[in-house]
């Protein structure tokens, strides 16, 4: 990439963050090209050499969200052999991701259904290799403890208690990203013992 090239990108992805800081606060609907601009330090028209369209900007925003999310999570929890381990670990990725990149995780939660048909799509699939890489990783844990719908339950719920942090979790309140990743993790780990009593047990602290 020459120095054009780079120089066009950084700024793409600047002009990104501060869409995503009036789409997760104001709303996308909200939110104008001319908003964008002038928080940019862009003239009206000067946006549009960066991105075609409204929508343009909304998919930068959450398919580089999404790639951040799956980037190296599969190859790094192949390199992690207890199944309890690849549990606590996608947890806690999950968690600690949001602080960084809160308006763009809001972002996804509230405004990607305002993507065109195509450009949905292609934020669907990765959301759904996310959620194959977190199900490989309960089924490693799992085994055959549980049946494939209980199992597939148990998936569902995990994401769900992820997810729903985007709507209530303040990262600056008293309970840091840690102690919250563990919490919801022993949650989910002491609730799925109570439907598979054969699970082995496992202890969680703070620090791992």
């Amino acid at each position: 990439m020459n120095d054009d090239k780079k120089a066009a990108n950084k700024k793409r992805v600047a002009i990104a963050k501060i869409a995503a800081e009036f789409f997760s606060k104001r709303g996308y609907a909200e939110t104008s090209m001319e908003d964008i601009a002038t928080a940019a330090k862009l003239s009206k028209g000067g946006i549009y050499h960066y991105f075609g369209s409204k929508t343009d900007v909304l998919y930068f925003v959450v398919d580089n969200f999404m790639e951040l999310v799956l980037n190296g999570l599969e190859e790094e929890l192949k390199g992690i052999d207890d199944g309890l381990e690849k549990v606590k670990r996608v947890i806690r990725r999950h968690v600690e991701l949001y602080p960084k990149h809160t308006a763009e995780a809001k972002t996804l939660l509230n405004a990607v259904h305002n993507l065109p048909r195509k450009s949905f799509k292609n934020i669907v699939a990765k959301e759904r290799e996310y959620f194959r890489v977190v199900d490989d990783a309960l089924s490693s844990y799992l085994g055959a403890s549980l049946g494939k719908n209980e199992a597939l339950a148990i998936t569902f719920i995990l994401l769900g208690m992820c997810n729903s942090i985007y709507a209530w979790y303040d990262p600056h309140s008293a309970v840091g990203p840690s102690q919250l990743s563990d919490m919801m993790f022993n949650l989910l780990i002491d609730g799925i013992r109570g439907i598979a009593k054969k699970l082995p047990d496992c202890q969680t602290d703070s620090s791992g």
